[in-house]
């Protein structure tokens, strides 16, 4: 696994392997950025050329983190780097994606999209800061003929993906989840997750796990059941007060288990839960590279 990391400004590179905890920043009006890119290896020539597009040094920092094939574990890192910095957002861009940046024809060109000039020429990062959402995402399709939209709603009932299949459209809509292939969030979000979530946290040298699957609720309640339990006389008054607490234990682990979740659902739950409600932006479509570029056209229900 290697790790780059250049904050706004910075002329610095370091070699791979080598994380730096030198950063150098320039600060323009009151958002400042960073550019992330969780990428595993090897990433499509459009892709990069289109986050190349993104990046505006006057406002944004890089971060790519290369080589590591969990992707929790890369997302947990770029998280944790981009914590130590004073930035306050965080855009992550995947390894597969074709993003809009501004140049309309270029974007329809390579994902033949045919969009409007108004949808095909926006540029991602402006498109998502102008929200003024702590967690927001870009629409996209799963990368395959049967691909399904990228969130909660459009993922899970047909209708809502008939509708997805509209798009682009004028739109900000809440959702349980929001694909991280294209992502904006706000430092908040991190850190109130650590705090809903203290097993979840940053702790010493160990980096914090806000992608990770855990079952950190579950665990709270038998901790406090053990706590209870293991003080004094057993009594039963005791005995059925930790029945109450594992009972809920299981109906919360049943609830927001994150087992089976992929860690963008995870997220998702755990940045809900600790108060920040996740939205999908219908209008800012991304081309998601399979065997083609797919996207609202060229994928169906099944």
């Amino acid at each position: 696994m290697s790790i780059e990391v250049s904050e706004a400004g910075s002329d610095r590179n370091e070699g791979p392997g080598i994380v730096s905890p030198v950063f150098q920043t320039v600060v323009v009006g009151a958002k400042k950025v960073m550019l992330t890119m969780p990428w595993q290896k090897h990433t499509n020539p459009v892709t990069a050329f289109s986050v190349m597009g993104l990046f505006d040094r006057r406002r944004c920092g890089r971060l790519l983190n290369y080589g590591d094939a969990f992707v929790a574990h890369t997302r947990n890192t770029c998280a944790d780097l981009f914590l130590g910095t004073d930035l306050e957002w965080m855009l992550t861009v995947d390894d597969d994606m074709i993003v809009p940046f501004g140049d309309a024809n270029w974007f329809n060109a390579h994902t033949r999209f045919n969009l409007a000039p108004e949808f095909a020429g926006l540029n991602a990062l402006d498109r998502l800061l102008s929200h003024g959402k702590t967690l927001v995402g870009a629409l996209y399709f799963g990368r395959h003929e049967l691909g399904r939209p990228m969130y909660g709603e459009g993922a899970n009932i047909p209708r809502e993906a008939e509708f997805a299949r509209t798009a682009p459209l004028n739109l900000v809509k809440p959702t349980k989840w929001v694909g991280t292939g294209c992502m904006l969030v706000h430092r908040s979000v991190y850190l109130d997750i650590e705090k809903k979530f203290p097993r979840l946290a940053r702790n010493g040298g160990r980096g914090g796990q806000w992608f990770s699957t855990s079952e950190h609720t579950a665990m709270d309640w038998i901790d406090r059941a053990r706590k209870m339990l293991s003080e004094g006389p057993m009594t039963g008054e005791k005995a059925f007060k930790a029945l109450e607490m594992l009972e809920r234990a299981s109906s919360e682990a049943h609830a927001n288990s994150s087992l089976g979740m992929g860690e963008d659902v995870q997220f998702c739950t755990r940045a809900h839960n600790a108060g920040h409600q996740p939205f999908v932006d219908m209008g800012l479509l991304c081309g998601h590279i399979g065997s083609c570029v797919y996207g609202p056209r060229n994928t169906r229900h099944k």
